[in-house]
């Protein structure tokens, strides 16, 4: 059965969204630095790399939820909308994953993200 899942203490669901969702062992989780109730990136993502930071604790929460951690990610798309924000995403990025064996990323600029962030994440992981 599948179900739609969001991180604990979050609820988008009243803009008719959620932050992922769980078709069997397959959990698809989504993240950014967006407050909830001004639908503007969060007031705390001021740098990049607090952005990323946020966006990965958001994703961590989702996956476990889901029953899963960021180890358990196979594939995970990080969307930047500037090309010079790249080595801080990095830094930020690489920091994190540091003590995780994954090399599930691919990265991609756009040219805008929604209500103002400037990071944006999603993933693909195997629930154990």
């Amino acid at each position: 059965m599948n179900r739609f899942i969001n991180e604990a203490g979050s609820d988008p669901s009243k803009y008719g969204l959620s932050s992922g969702a769980v078709a069997g062992n397959m959990v698809f989780a989504a993240a950014m630095a967006l407050d909830g109730e001004t639908m503007q990136r969060d007031a705390a993502a001021v740098t990049i790399a607090d952005e990323t930071r946020i966006c990965l604790e958001q994703l961590e929460g989702v996956l476990k939820e889901a029953g899963c951690g960021l180890k358990d990610i196979v594939k995970i798309n990080c969307y930047l909308t500037r090309d010079e924000d790249r080595a801080e995403f990095w830094q930020t990025y690489d920091e994190i994953f540091a003590t995780i064996d994954t090399q599930a990323v691919r990265i991609t600029q756009v040219v805008g993200i929604a209500c103002g962030c400037r990071v944006e994440l999603d993933a693909v992981a195997v629930a154990p």
